[in-house]
C-alpha cells in the first residue's frame, strides 16, 4: 500500500484536481487521508479500485479481480 498525492492520482485517472475534488464532495470517488499536517494523500489500493469499478460499470462487467 502506498500513497498518492494529487497529482498522481490526476495522472492516473486523467481528470484535474478540481473535479477530483468535486467527486470526493459528492461521494463518488475516494475520500484523501491526512498524512501529515495539512498535506493529504490518497490510498492507491482504493483508487485503483474507483479505476476498475469505472470499468465495469462502463463494460456491465462485474469488478476485475486485481492482481497485488
Amino acid at each position: 500500500m502506498r500513497f498518492l498525492r494529487i497529482n498522481e492520482v490526476r495522472e492516473r485517472i486523467g481528470l484535474g484536481r478540481t473535479s477530483i475534488y468535486k467527486m470526493v464532495n459528492e461521494g463518488t470517488f475516494p475520500k484523501p487521508v491526512r498524512v501529515l499536517g495539512k498535506k493529504v494523500a490518497w490510498i492507491d489500493s482504493e483508487v485503483d479500485e474507483w479505476i476498475m469499478q469505472r470499468i465495469a460499470d462502463e463494460r456491465g462487467d462485474a469488478i476485475p479481480e486485481m492482481k497485488c
